[in-house]
């Protein structure tokens, strides 16, 4: 008489194998996927904090928008020690005076870890996770800037920044901050740049995490292909490429001429 094995045949094991790896990945995923889930929604909060700040600062100096990009030798860092071109340019510490705290606000999910570095001063000034529509929204006055407000250009094309509050006629849908990116493993930056000015400055392929950040203006698509989007009217938005494209969510010329595919030409 023969005794039958208590044990698992190979297949059976090889089955249970199958199944507890199988689930392993289902948690993992799940695990992953409420992680992003939680990252956006802390985007979406300091999107919705940066924006009231920007507003009570443009409340506070008669409804005049802050400069995109301007020297402003009055500010300074946290020790109130003067700050220097670039750094005094770019928002980020021309906006802080208004920002509750730059942690949370100005940098999060992993960018805040520049204010404890000895470069401090130069990271916040060039990596906040928001970047700001500098150019069409106060105005890019910088020497690399690619539409500069200088009197003989505002002459070629007219009043194309935004420099007032009341300037815009749809606010709700006029961007002033989006998700940002400056490299492939760089999360953040100081600026983001419309699909078009003067001429083209999008790409025209699809956005990928491999493109490089200049192909689309340095708008980073990454919460599943859209961008946390603050608008001039306070709303927040998730837009993706397609809505992004459309330059009356840039541009107060186009949103005037209700033009999507507006580009900046002389009068």
């Amino acid at each position: 008489m023969k005794l039958k094995s208590s044990g698992f045949t190979l297949m059976e094991i090889l089955v249970t194998v199958v199944i507890i790896a199988t689930l392993g990945a289902a948690g993992t995923a799940g695990v992953c996927s409420a992680r992003r889930k939680a990252k956006c929604a802390l985007e979406i909060n300091a999107a919705r904090n940066l924006m009231s700040a920007y507003l009570s600062h443009a409340a506070e100096n008669g409804g005049k928008v802050l400069p995109g990009y301007q020297t402003d030798e009055n500010v300074t860092n946290l020790e109130g020690e003067p700050l220097h071109y670039p750094m005094n340019a770019r928002y980020p510490w021309r906006l802080a005076p208004s920002v509750p705290k730059i942690e949370g606000v100005l940098l999060f999910n992993g960018n805040e870890s520049a204010l404890k570095s000895d470069n401090r001063d130069y990271l916040v000034s060039v990596h906040p996770n928001l970047g700001l529509n500098a150019t069409l929204v106060g105005g890019h006055f910088g020497t690399g800037s690619p539409l500069p407000p200088s009197p003989k250009m505002l002459d070629a094309f007219g009043k194309f920044h935004l420099t007032h509050l009341s300037d815009s006629s749809s606010p709700e849908k006029l961007l002033v901050f989006s998700s940002a990116r400056s490299g492939e493993n760089e999360p953040g930056y100081f600026e983001i740049r419309p699909p078009q000015l003067n001429r083209p400055v999008w790409s025209a392929a699809r956005f990928s995490e491999e493109t490089p950040p200049s192909s689309h203006g340095f708008v980073d698509l990454r919460w599943d292909g859209k961008a946390v989007c603050a608008m001039l009217g306070g709303n927040i938005e998730l837009l993706a490429e397609k809505e992004l494209r459309d330059m009356r969510r840039w541009s107060i010329q186009a949103q005037t001429a209700n033009d999507p595919s507006f580009m900046i030409r002389p009068r």
